[in-house]
């Protein structure tokens, strides 16, 4: 599994296109595709939403996940955002440390970090 993280708006969908050659996705949620976009979405809807997608990474071990930093800037004040940003935060840690691969994208440029 390839996971691949950075701000939104960065081009994080057309480098996977471009450099892993991803070529259909489900945006918004784990599917049938080989790629997830937005699991950030995800997680907004589904909080326990963690189980699902490691059954989809067990279903597609060369799947990639694609997920908006969310953690970064200022704190919201609101309980239920900052409990969302910590949720995602966590599940994208246990994702990096399964992942083949861990790519950010920032300005459409990816750098590796695993």
């Amino acid at each position: 599994m390839v996971l691949i993280i950075g701000g939104m708006g960065q081009g994080k969908l057309d480098f996977a296109r471009r450099e892993l050659g991803v070529s259909a996705w489900s945006e918004g949620k784990p599917g049938a595709e080989e790629c997830v976009y937005g699991l950030q979405a995800f997680l907004r809807d589904n909080p326990n939403g963690g189980e699902v997608l490691h059954a989809w990474c067990a279903a597609h071990p060369e799947g990639v996940v694609i997920c908006d930093e969310v953690g970064c800037g200022v704190t919201p004040l609101d309980r239920n955002e900052r409990v969302w940003r910590e949720a995602v935060g966590r599940l994208c840690c246990e994702l990096a440390d399964r992942a083949e691969a861990v790519y950010r994208v920032h300005c459409g440029v990816g750098v590796r970090l695993k």
